[in-house]
């Protein structure tokens, strides 16, 4: 089973990545400007906010008796359905915005569901082994981003976007193909919770301290301003990097990914959170801050090639990115209640989608009021020193993490869950008043019942 996710994982990968470039050229071809791009990436990212409503959605309300499966098979069928209309429609930039969040809110739907699969297996998990599913599965995803990444700027150089979609389309229709014949669930013949229920057990879940703790502090480390649209707009206008390169560019993030997914198994599986991500946020700033030196053009005075310095930024950068989160999810992951594990691990990963849209559009104001736009460049390093100072504010909030690595935070949460087990089964039970005196009246027939019996004794004794 865990192979068969891991297929789903690396189709994700794709899917989410081969069109990314061809959306932009689209839109910047239909007029758009540098502002409302990046507001529509933020948009973009609002289905991603969801992920909770599909999760509680699928954990509650069953199609053909499954809760995973046909979720799987039908979003992936209409998904292929939007994508062909985006070929076939050639929609203006409106038309095209609403049927690509269309086309998001299906991704993320399926996207859920693969997560389901993965929590369930990931509780099953030893606790020595935590992570290691999750690692694998992301980097299944990782991998198929990679590759999508590596020719999709190689396809746009013989293929216009709006052909490029179409092969989106094609991709959707076979993993629906493949929904139907990998994914194997058995009919359960338990009754769905009711939702009052499912209500009540998600919410007592997050109040965890052990879960909103962690879910705040990266909240605010991935809320911080973007300035990743405007300095794009710098490769493409400026640099004049072409769409090939920039596919480039795409393929070493996602083989950084790689990277960090295996280091994070490999090195930092056992490393104490608060150490961890106070080294972390520190590092992810400076590195934030290298941008300026390839838009001051201060890199050619060092002799590096813009190209170079482009690909070693975006390299560390991923790494940093990408070992950042994993920790959270695989938390999330091991804290999962069973019967909400859609819910609640999507309402962890939709935290981290909800910043990332705060982060868009922050980063869109402030391009708009610095007066960076797709032919005045003077003020993106004044954008890209701000967004990096910004993101040192997360180490105001270090103590919001719990101490201990996630093995000892797992193991003293379920000693906490076990003690509180012990304790509500010591609660003496109060009766009902039909049961007490129903108990009264049988404690009265048995007193009776020895008065008699002690009576015939004595008879028999002086007889």
């Amino acid at each position: 089973m865990e192979y068969g996710l891991g297929i789903f994982y690396f189709c994700l990968g794709i899917q989410l990545q081969l069109p990314e470039l061809a959306i932009r050229y689209y839109l910047i071809d239909q007029g758009i400007d540098v502002a409302s791009l990046a507001a529509f990436q933020a948009t973009l990212a609002i289905p991603w906010c969801m992920k909770p409503l599909y999760g509680f959605l699928s954990d509650s309300c069953k199609l053909c008796s499954l809760r995973r499966k046909p979720y799987i098979i039908l979003c992936n069928f209409l998904g292929s359905f939007c994508w062909v209309s985006m070929y076939s429609l050639r929609p203006t930039v409106m038309g095209a915005q609403g049927i690509i969040v269309i086309t998001s809110i299906l991704t993320c739907f399926a996207d859920v569901m693969y997560d389901s699969i993965l929590v369930e297996m990931a509780k099953k998990e030893l606790i020595n082994d935590h992570g290691k599913v999750q690692s694998f599965c992301w980097g299944c995803r990782a991998f198929g981003a990679l590759l999508a990444a590596g020719i999709s700027g190689y396809l746009l150089m013989y293929l216009t976007a709006l052909e490029m979609f179409l092969i989106e389309g094609g991709i959707f229709l076979l993993v629906s193909g493949l929904g139907y014949t990998l994914i194997c669930e058995m009919p359960k013949m338990d009754e769905s919770k009711r939702c009052c229920t499912q209500l009540r057990v998600l919410w007592n879940s997050i109040r965890q301290p052990e879960l909103w703790r962690p879910a705040v502090f990266v909240f605010i480390f991935a809320a911080t301003p973007s300035s990743y649209t405007a300095f794009f707009y710098f490769l493409v206008n400026e640099l004049k990097f072409s769409s090939e390169f920039l596919g480039l560019l795409t393929c070493i993030r996602h083989a950084s990914m790689i990277m960090g997914t295996y280091i994070y198994s490999k090195c930092f599986r056992n490393v104490q959170y608060r150490r961890y991500f106070l080294v972390l946020v520190i590092i992810s700033a400076v590195l934030g801050a290298s941008p300026v030196i390839l838009v001051t053009h201060m890199n050619t005075q060092m002799g590096l090639p813009n190209s170079i310095f482009a690909i070693g930024d975006d390299l560390f950068l991923s790494v940093v990115g990408q070992i950042a989160l994993m920790p959270c999810l695989v938390l999330a992951a091991k804290l999962c209640p069973t019967g909400v594990e859609a819910s609640l691990y999507a309402g962890f990963v939709s935290i981290l989608n909800f910043a990332g849209i705060i982060s868009e559009y922050g980063g869109a104001v402030l391009t708009h009021l610095l007066g960076v736009h797709k032919t005045n460049f003077d003020q993106l390093s004044t954008l890209i020193i701000i967004c990096t100072l910004s993101s040192l504010l997360p180490l105001c909030f270090l103590r919001y993490l719990p101490k201990g690595n996630v093995q000892e935070i797992v193991a003293d949460h379920a000693n906490k869950v076990n003690l509180e087990d012990v304790e509500e089964e010591m609660i003496p039970r109060v009766s009902s008043p039909q049961n007490v005196s129903s108990d009264t009246s049988k404690s009265t027939f048995l007193k009776n019942a020895d008065e008699e019996m002690e009576e015939i004794e004595i008879e028999l004794t002086d007889i």
